[in-house]
């Protein structure tokens, strides 16, 4: 599927995006390990909806200015961002990271959300489940606990070497910490929030998630009112990358509208 790489000024941060698709617009977040491409699961859900998927400032090609320290400052740069583009209301897809947000921007938004789809979010805690410390690990460990199958693993290394890499990568992690670490990937008041989110709501999980284990999604389902949760078997973290296919699937049955009934 044909997609466009767009650099757009937002209120003063160059922000990077790609584009593609047509019908029904959808805002998808990406996790925090997969900034910078466009992935099969993007390629299925363009053939039915026109596809907005940004990189976070401070991720990809996007600039971090100094104002972003928390996933709530991300939430008014994707508020200006639908602005900017003329979405008045738009479906949001996130994961990992990306459904933090997603989730925080269904908080803040309300009545910029037409349906919500959450895949191994992040910024909630469970008592008494362990998730794994990102921070603390070295980066051949993180890259086994985001999948089940690890020869998924390559879809996430860079195609080149260089110091542009490493600088890349180096500010990354540090967008993240800036986000994420303390408390570690944990947000009191999105958790105590999550009731308030209006629009429908699908939780999507890797049943063999030991990045954030399936009760996370569990407890998540819980607090969103109506919210559906879906358990895709053999599956890890990055479920949009391990199981691109069952995932847009997902995705799509959740968020086309239903048919008009037919009058007799």
């Amino acid at each position: 599927m044909p997609y466009r790489n767009d650099l757009l000024d937002v209120r003063g941060v160059r922000t990077h995006l790609f584009q593609g698709g047509r019908g029904r617009p959808v805002l998808v977040l990406h996790p925090e390990f997969c900034a910078g491409q466009w992935y099969p699961y993007h390629d299925r859900l363009a053939s039915h909806f026109r596809i907005v998927a940004p990189d976070h400032p401070g991720f990809g090609e996007s600039e971090r200015p100094d104002w972003v320290e928390h996933v709530d400052d991300l939430v008014f740069h994707y508020r200006d961002l639908l602005d900017l583009l003329g979405l008045e209301r738009v479906s949001v897809i996130g994961t990992s990271l990306g459904g933090w947000i997603a989730a925080a921007l269904a908080i803040a938004h309300p009545e910029r959300i037409e349906r919500l789809v959450l895949a191994a979010a992040g910024g909630i805690r469970v008592e008494g489940v362990a998730r794994f410390d990102v921070f603390a690990a070295p980066i051949e460990e993180t890259l086994r606990h985001l999948f089940f199958d690890e020869a998924r693993i390559p879809q996430l290394l860079p195609a080149a070497h260089g110091p542009e890499v490493l600088l890349r990568a180096y500010r990354e992690s540090t967008t993240l910490a800036r986000l994420a670490w303390n408390p570690y990937f944990y947000d009191r008041k999105l958790q105590e929030r999550l009731p308030r989110i209006k629009a429908p709501t699908l939780v999507i999980w890797g049943e063999k998630d030991t990045f954030l284990p399936p009760r996370h999604g569990e407890e998540l389902a819980r607090l969103i009112p109506g919210a559906t949760l879906r358990t895709i078997p053999d599956c890890g973290h990055l479920v949009p990358l391990e199981e691109a296919e069952q995932f847009a699937r997902l995705c799509t049955d959740f968020l086309q509208p239903p048919s008009p009934a037919i009058q007799h």
